[in-house]
């Protein structure tokens, strides 16, 4: 039988070669082609979630997707876009536009004060969704809402989530400057239970200045109360590295500067939780009020209260006394808060910021005077009994026990007592730090004049006339003062005013001129007390063998 001849060709034929790879040059030049007309044409197409970037509509199937990856449909829904909405609001004291994602405030503007550039103050940072703006947990960008304006200053927003309805509605209340919001959810799905947030956030500023003998006495940072009315404050602007801490059980938080501050205050049922995020590198820094609802109802509110803007006592607890705790006074703050309404009542009396500083360091001395004279005198009358207490201790320095004896003999007959001038220091401490902190942090002496060249108390004095002072009167005061230092003490103490006075050249003017006066005052007393007539000399106690 003859064998059958194959006339089919194969594969590796040169002409079927040629032609896979005509098609396979065709193909990749095609593909190229479009990828250089059309950068995006070969990216995935991302899915349409309706918290960022849709809005439902009646009529048809909405698909989103939740934070979770899982689908949800709603056949009583169409998905159509969302246009970024905004209202803007103005008036003497803030203006800021609210946008429909996350109901957040953009450009919030302190109208009434200035910075010490003469701009504006801004609150919330920027390239963000803007102060208290909502979040769901989990979700990369705020919830967009259907934004209407009822009033200027009162917004309504409603965002549709699945079969979960979110309505939010903000109020501002232009005399207290702050805000009502209320957040109400109809149908809460599972995924709610994840929380949701208040974001506050803002831009960390590059302090005055770094130097250990100069610091910046400007300052930022997160404030915290919790429901069990303990405070917690965590500075975030001279931290090194990134902030990240959280807190349950939380009231009430802010972002802070020295003068202003941005706060919410929770008035729902559910207390929430607390995020503190600060990245150093970035300069961002943000505070999240976060809820997180363990048992669902049908419809479920959450209330809180906002503030943003100076922080003056008056106006905080006129929203809510216990946001007036976001002024930080420190840990003699119950002495700081009387003070501060000591020295608004000298203000209102003589209506400058400086004088009443002067009046009120002058009023503080005159309190601690009697012991201050009491300190004083025996330490004057130390002084005078050296001589005898040295020769006593060359006497007796192989007896300590009668040493002693003869020791507290001569400093009973002569009033003189090694530990009074420990309780005028003990009282004065207390009051010291106190008025550091309500000089140091009141919004009233922000861009607030005295005399001359002395425009911003809470600025530092730009001709350095105070610092310089505080050294001349102290050293002033150590020549006049009594001292029992042996002669090495004493003149390492001589260089004390040099460096109060280095310490003092960055520190605002209005605490310069509470240390200047105080220090002026001291040198009157001192020289007041070393003029006493009735100052005996000291004489050596002679005991009867």
């Amino acid at each position: 039988m003859a064998q059958q001849q194959n006339n089919n060709p194969g594969f590796f034929d040169p002409k079927t070669l040629i032609a896979v790879g005509a098609v396979a040059l065709i193909y990749f030049g095609w593909q190229t082609y479009l990828g250089k007309k059309y950068p995006d044409y070969n990216k995935p197409k991302p899915a349409q979630t309706q918290t960022a970037d849709t809005a439902a509509t009646p009529g048809a199937t909405t698909t989103a997707t939740s934070s979770s990856g899982s689908t949800i449909e709603s056949k009583s829904e169409t998905v159509t876009p969302v246009q970024e909405q905004s209202f803007s609001f103005s008036n003497d004291k803030v203006s800021f536009q609210i946008s429909n994602h996350g109901m957040g405030l953009k450009n919030y503007t302190v109208n009434n004060y200035e910075d010490k550039s003469g701009g504006k103050i801004k609150l919330g940072g920027a390239d963000n969704d803007g102060l208290y703006s909502m979040r769901l947990t989990g979700a990369d960008k705020s919830l967009v809402f259907n934004l209407t304006e009822k009033a200027p200053g009162s917004y309504v927003g409603v965002a549709q989530v699945g079969g979960m309805t979110v309505t939010r509605e903000l109020s501002f209340d232009a005399a207290k400057s702050s805000f009502t919001n209320t957040i109400s959810i109809s149908q809460p799905s599972e995924e709610i239970k994840k929380g949701f947030s208040i974001l506050i956030p803002e831009s960390i500023h590059d302090k005055g200045s770094h130097s250990f003998f100069m610091p910046s006495y400007d300052h930022q940072d997160f404030f915290v109360s919790h429901s069990d009315d303990k405070h917690e404050t965590v500075n975030f602007s001279n931290s090194k590295e990134n902030v990240t801490k959280d807190m349950p059980n939380t009231q009430l938080i802010s972002v802070s500067s020295q003068y202003f501050a941005a706060a919410a205050m929770d008035k729902s049922d559910i207390i929430p939780e607390v995020k503190l995020t600060a990245n150093i590198e970035k300069k961002t820094a943000q505070a999240e009020m976060v809820y997180k609802p363990v048992q669902l109802k049908e419809q479920m509110k959450f209330e809180s209260l906002f503030y943003a803007g100076p922080k003056s006592i008056d106006m905080l607890k006129a929203v809510d006394p216990e946001m007036a705790h976001i002024i930080d006074f420190g840990f003699f703050g119950f002495i700081a808060r009387p003070l501060l309404y000591v020295m608004k009542a000298f203000h209102t009396v003589v209506g400058n910021w400086g004088v009443a500083i002067i009046l009120l360091t002058l009023a503080v001395r005159f309190v601690v005077l009697p012991f201050n004279i009491m300190s004083a005198k025996s330490m004057k009358a130390m002084q005078k009994v050296q001589p005898i207490i040295a020769g006593l201790r060359e006497k007796y320095k192989d007896d300590a026990m009668r040493l002693n004896t003869e020791m507290m003999a001569v400093m009973k007959q002569h009033g003189a007592n090694p530990m009074s001038g420990c309780l005028p220091m003990l009282l004065q401490i207390p009051i010291f730090f106190a008025l550091y902190r309500v000089i140091g942090s009141s919004i009233e002496l922000y861009n607030s004049p005295f005399i001359l060249w002395i425009t911003d108390l809470s600025a530092h004095d730009k001709f350095y006339v105070l610092p310089v002072s505080m050294a001349v009167f102290m050293y002033i005061q150590q020549k006049i003062t009594p001292s029992t230092m042996d002669p090495t003490q004493a003149k390492i103490m001589q260089f004390m005013p040099l460096v109060f006075s280095i310490f003092m050249l960055q520190l605002p003017a209005g605490l310069t001129l509470y240390m200047v006066v105080s220090t002026l005052f001291g040198i009157v007393q001192q020289y007041l007390i070393m003029r006493d007539p009735t100052a005996k000399p000291a004489i050596k106690v002679v005991k009867a063998k």
